[in-house]
């Protein structure tokens, strides 16, 4: 009771002092973006060391014990084990949002849970992710930053008190800062706030995640340094005819993406049917695995970047590209569907670059007269295994320029990106990131939980009061219905009380200006015939769908049987206001 208060007195004051400086309203969302952009940034150095520290006990200093004995090769199997049983212990005792990539708990408590999430998460997940990855675990650092991220924006939030609409912004400007921070590159990290997390570009939403990510990714400068992850010679198209090319390793590179969502869920279902296993021993498990495959190929370690960098300087045999491709896959299906803490964006940057170089190096045997060198494709090759998965095509693209720094091959890397993107997404309807969520049984989409929203009849969202146009009306006086309204679009009725059509400000745009027309015309020589209508028996997922095809204020509510005898409206901003409390009001899942 006594934090409460102090929260709510700190809260106070700082309002009291933005008000009394006269800054505009939106400056305490930048203030609090700030103060999450330190802290993810800040985030991300701890994550670093950590994974550093784990790396250099066990590879640095227990490893050199061996003297390269068999002793040696059984530590290499073993590192990754420890780390898994050390991640276990301590996800099955603390907290268990921490299993797995991340991105689909942050996903899954804005659709539900209003952006809430609990503190406890970022110094648990720190902890998980750079055991799994310190050891050798097949994983990366996108995942685990992002959930640090969300929950630093998400504590930040529930200290000063914010609404669940801000509460979920803030949550994005911690995972785009975070994600900034760790791979160098802000503008990535506001994009997949934005598309994958928030699915919302609204200037609202807009403003405190750049805030947030300048922010981070400064103190990241500072802190880490501000040199691209990765260092790759400038690449160029080298002719038209490579176009088809890079469509055809669109398609196959979307295929790829497929086969890796599906291999890693089927990996953690695996794990899953053997209950008798204990949850905190399957990591470990797991973990042995990926340390035998690693003592032959020490390169899907998740600390190890070094393949990526081989493949785009086009130093590996081609037999091993493709070996590599499918072996990193594995390993990173075995890491995280036992149980272990990472992210994917790594994983999938080496598998997009030595599928790529593989590509390449084929299409320069088959075609050397038109083909840049395999490290042209192993480059576009990353950008579309990211977009695959993701299904986040902007985040892909930008992701590629920024942690290499190459803007030269643009337009193949477009073109591949969106061609991987639309075939996953013609194959599999979930990302690698909602797939999780939907074989939990929930459907997220835009951010939305429409699992439960199918299952709410629009019913009690009918609006029974509500401003009419006669069909008769003369336009002065629908031009005076548009001024008193706080609404700008209207049922037209008949004379017998019937659905005649609609009116809204865009259909009277045009003779707005033509006064001579004024005293000529009625509603129903300007109003809209063909609309859509609802029914009380569609749920609000349908309504909301319609409202997202439209783009419409209002949808009338007719009887199913006869489209002109009118029910009543629902409103769209009225329906978003609830869905915004929704979260919090109607979910069925105890947190």
């Amino acid at each position: 009771m006594r934090f409460k208060h102090i929260r709510r007195h700190t809260q106070i004051t700082i309002l009291r002092f933005l008000q009394r400086i006269d800054l505009p309203e939106d400056f305490y969302m930048l203030f609090l973006a700030g103060l999450i952009g330190i802290f993810a940034g800040l985030g991300a150095y701890v994550l670093n060391l950590l994974i550093d520290f784990f790396r250099y006990v066990f590879f640095d200093k227990i490893y050199s014990l061996s003297s390269f004995t068999i002793t040696s090769y059984i530590l290499l199997a073993l590192f990754p084990a420890i780390g898994g049983l050390i991640v276990g212990l301590v996800i099955h005792l603390f907290s268990r949002e921490s299993r797995g990539h991340g991105v689909p708990s942050v996903i899954e408590s804005i659709a539900n849970r209003a952006g809430y999430i609990r503190p406890r998460v970022t110094m648990i997940t720190s902890f998980t992710a750079s055991a799994t990855i310190g050891t050798g675990g097949s994983a990366g650092k996108e995942g685990p930053i992002v959930q640090i991220g969300a929950a630093i924006g998400s504590t930040v939030g529930q200290l000063f008190n914010v609404s669940a609409e801000r509460l979920k912004v803030l949550l994005g400007a911690g995972a785009g800062a975070g994600l900034a921070a760790v791979f160098n590159a802000p503008v990535t990290g506001v994009l997949f706030a934005l598309e994958v997390l928030l699915a919302d570009f609204s200037i609202n939403a807009f403003t405190p995640i750049i805030f947030a990510t300048v922010i981070s990714t400064t103190i990241s400068h500072y802190l880490i340094g501000s040199s691209p992850v990765l260092y790759v010679p400038i690449y160029f198209l080298e002719s038209v005819y490579e176009y088809p090319l890079y469509i055809l390793m669109g398609i196959v590179g979307g295929i790829m993406a497929v086969l890796f969502t599906r291999m890693l869920y089927a990996t953690d279902d695996l794990f899953n049917k053997y209950p008798g296993i204990p949850d905190y021993i399957k990591p470990a498990i797991g973990g042995l695995l990926v340390g035998i495959i690693a003592i032959f190929f020490p390169e899907v370690y998740g600390f190890d970047d070094q393949a990526i960098h081989n493949a785009l300087l086009e130093r590996t045999a081609v037999w091993v590209l493709l070996l590599l491709t499918v072996l990193k896959m594995v390993a990173t299906s075995l890491s995280l569907g036992s149980g272990g803490s990472g992210g994917l964006f790594i994983p999938s940057l080496f598998v997009g670059a030595t599928f790529g170089a593989f590509f390449g190096s084929v299409m320069n045997i088959l075609f050397p007269q038109i083909t840049a060198s395999p490290g042209a494709y192993a480059l576009v090759g990353m950008g579309i295994m990211v977009a695959g998965t993701t299904h986040a095509t902007l985040s892909a693209l930008m992701l590629i320029f920024e942690v290499t720094s190459n803007y030269q091959i643009i337009l193949p890397l477009m073109l591949g990106t969106i061609i991987a993107t639309i075939t996953s997404r013609l194959i599999m309807r979930e990302n690698i990131y909602t797939m999780k969520i939907a074989l939990s049984g929930e459907y997220i989409f835009k951010g939305r939980n429409m699992t439960l929203l199918q299952s709410i009849p629009i019913r009690k969202h009918i609006q029974k009061q509500f401003d009419r146009i006669s069909e008769n009306s003369s336009f002065h006086a629908i031009l005076q219905m548009l001024r008193k309204s706080d609404h700008a679009t209207f049922p037209v009725m008949t004379p017998d009380d019937k659905l005649a059509g609609l009116i809204s400000l865009n259909n009277i745009r045009s003779y707005m200006f033509e006064e001579d027309l004024y005293p000529l015309l009625i509603a129903k020589d300007i109003m809209q015939e063909e609309f859509i209508t609802v029914h009380p028996g569609q749920s609000l997922a349908d309504v909301l769908r319609l409202f997202d095809l439209t783009d419409a204020e209002l949808l009338p509510v007719t009887e199913k049987s006869r489209n002109r005898n009118l029910i009543g409206v629902i409103y769209r901003d009225e329906l978003m206001r609830w869905y915004r409390k929704a979260p919090l009001l109607e979910s069925k899942k105890a947190y």
